[in-house]
C-alpha cells in the first residue's frame, strides 16, 4: 500500500507495524502487548514468547499429571494425613490444573495464529469486521509461517537462540498468497482480454482466412487505388 506514517510518534509505519501507548513506540509487526512480562510482542521476540508458553504448558501438565498421585493417597488415606497436607495438596492439584488449562487454550490459540500467518491484532480486526479469516494474505504455507517465527533452522525451533528471518519491514515475497493471487489475477485478466480482443476474420471466395489489417497499419496507394480522373 501507501507509505504510512503513525499519529503518534510521526515516524514511518511499516505493514503489520502498530503504535503500543504503554511503550509508546511503535513495534514491528506487533502482536500485543503482555502485562505478564510487561513488554510488547512482536517480531524480534514472539519466537520467546511463543516458547515461553510452549515451556509453561509443559510445566503444568507435568505438575497436573505427577500429583495425582498425591491427590489419590489424601483421598485412600486421610488418616494418615494432616489438614495442612491435604489442604496444600488439593489447593495445589487445583491451581495447577486451573493454570494448564488456561495455559493450554492460550497456546493453541497462538498455534493456530502462527499456521495461518496472523497476529493477535489482524485476527481482532478481522474478527470485529465479521471478516472470514482462515489464511492471512502474508500466508507462506504451513512450514513456511512456522519458518518465519521459529527460524529457518528447524534443529533450533525448540531452543530460545535465534531470530526468525527478515527485518521486520516487509513480508511480501513471491510465496506469500499476495502475491500468487495477483498474478492468478493477472493471467485472467491478461486472457479475459486476448479473449475480447480476438475478432474472426472473415472469410475469402476460397475459403481461406482474409489477414486480419490493423487500425494504424499503413494504406498503400497504387495505381489500382487511385481514384479515377475526370476529364471535361
Amino acid at each position: 500500500g501507501e507509505r504510512r506514517h503513525c499519529k503518534w510518534c510521526g515516524k514511518y509505519k511499516p505493514d503489520r507495524c502498530h503504535h503500543c501507548r504503554v511503550c509508546k513506540c511503535c513495534i514491528l509487526k506487533m502482536d500485543h502487548h503482555c502485562p505478564w512480562i510487561y513488554n510488547c510482542v512482536g517480531f524480534a521476540n514472539y519466537k520467546f514468547f511463543f516458547l515461553l508458553l510452549f515451556y509453561a504448558v509443559l510445566d503444568t501438565h507435568l505438575v497436573t499429571w505427577s500429583m495425582l498421585e498425591s491427590v489419590k493417597r489424601c483421598i485412600d488415606t486421610p488418616d494418615s494425613v494432616s489438614f495442612n497436607t491435604m489442604f496444600m495438596t488439593f489447593f495445589s492439584e487445583m491451581l495447577s490444573f486451573f493454570l494448564m488449562v488456561l495455559v493450554t487454550l492460550f497456546f493453541l490459540f497462538h498455534v493456530m495464529l502462527s499456521c495461518k500467518a496472523m497476529t493477535t491484532i489482524e485476527y481482532c480486526e478481522k474478527y470485529e469486521k465479521s471478516v472470514r479469516f482462515e489464511t492471512s494474505v502474508y500466508d507462506l504455507g504451513l512450514f513456511g509461517n512456522l519458518r518465519a517465527i521459529l527460524g529457518n533452522n528447524l534443529l533450533l525451533w525448540a531452543f530460545p537462540c535465534s531470530r526468525p528471518p527478515g527485518d521486520g519491514l516487509n513480508f511480501i515475497s513471491d510465496e506469500t498468497r499476495l502475491t500468487k493471487d495477483l498474478e492468478c489475477a493477472k493471467g485472467v485478466r491478461r486472457k479475459t482480454h486476448q479473449r475480447t480482443q480476438r475478432v474472426a476474420r472473415p472469410l475469402d471466395d476460397d475459403g481461406s482466412r482474409r489477414p486480419q489489417q490493423s487500425f494504424f497499419s499503413p494504406v498503400s496507394y497504387g495505381t489500382t487505388n487511385m481514384p479515377p480522373k475526370f476529364t471535361g
